[in-house]
């Protein structure tokens, strides 16, 4: 009786550990999920003549106007010189851009030049005209295979855009198409299935999310999923040589699913030197 009673004890000390490791991972993961972190790079090139400084928001996901707040204040606070949009800024099940378009207002009313690339979420079942259409209103230009000229103090520098990667007909050399040898050349994706077009495009940096860093995170493993990649993916998060480029994937200011682990939610400040 009280070598059962000693058992009974033990699966009860077992059980209570387990609930509150299980609370722990719930308050953990909601609190990657609500609070937007800044996150930085700095980078260094010898096209460059002076630094630039680029604010990368991607998969905000039509989060909640908590959310959105956070990102509008990293780029009030940061005052970066470009801010790169690059994919699902809505849901595919979203039905309404009423959130989208206040983010944009608040994002807007900074006056910093912002560029767009679709992601996947932006144009499955046909949103694309309509997140098109709502970021033009408010100033952001969206570059589709295709590229720009965005020079100034830095130097000479090309911005490019695809399309989505994912499933869409995505070219990075269409988009590179004229660019000038003498420039910096920075990408914007959606997704890191540019690698094998970046990896003979002699681009400097792409830029890009879609994998959220995998949401679940584990030490020493890193992700053990992202979309298209399947499971323990090569490209999860962070940066990447690809051939004579590299290849930034940041993990995202929103998701999908209601679930992050060591995988908090952010936007990442680029700084490229010279």
């Amino acid at each position: 009786m009280h070598r059962t009673h000693r058992w009974l004890r033990r699966l009860a000390a077992l059980a209570l550990v387990g609930a509150l490791l299980l609370a722990g991972l719930v308050l953990e993961s909601r609190r990657e999920i609500a609070s937007v972190k800044l996150a930085t790079l700095d980078l260094a090139s010898d096209k460059l003549d002076g630094t630039l400084r680029v604010l990368q928001i991607t998969d905000t996901h039509d989060q909640d106007a908590a959310r959105w707040h956070q990102v509008v204040a990293h780029a009030r606070d940061t005052r970066p010189d470009l801010i790169a949009l690059t994919g699902d800024v809505v849901n595919t099940y979203t039905s309404d851009y009423g959130r989208l378009d206040a983010f944009m207002t608040e994002l807007a009313a900074l006056k910093i030049p912002t560029y767009y690339v679709q992601g996947n979420h932006d144009h499955w079942e046909g949103h694309l005209p309509a997140v098109t259409a709502t970021l033009e209103k408010h100033g952001v230009t969206v570059l589709a295979n295709t590229h720009t000229t965005f020079d100034g103090p830095w130097g000479n520098l090309d911005l490019l855009g695809t399309t989505d990667y994912y499933d869409s007909d995505a070219s990075l050399p269409a988009a590179m198409a004229g660019t000038r040898t003498d420039a910096f050349q920075l990408v914007l994706t959606h997704d890191p299935a540019i690698v094998d077009d970046l990896a003979t495009s002699g681009a400097e940096l792409a830029i890009c999310g879609h994998t959220h860093g995998g949401q679940v995170r584990l030490p020493f493993i890193g992700a053990l999923y992202a979309p298209g990649q399947g499971f323990l993916p090569d490209y999860d998060k962070g940066l990447f040589t690809v051939g004579n480029s590299r290849l930034y994937i940041d993990s995202g200011a929103g998701q999908t699913a209601p679930l992050r682990f060591l995988d908090p939610a952010q936007v990442t400040l680029i700084t490229l030197h010279p």
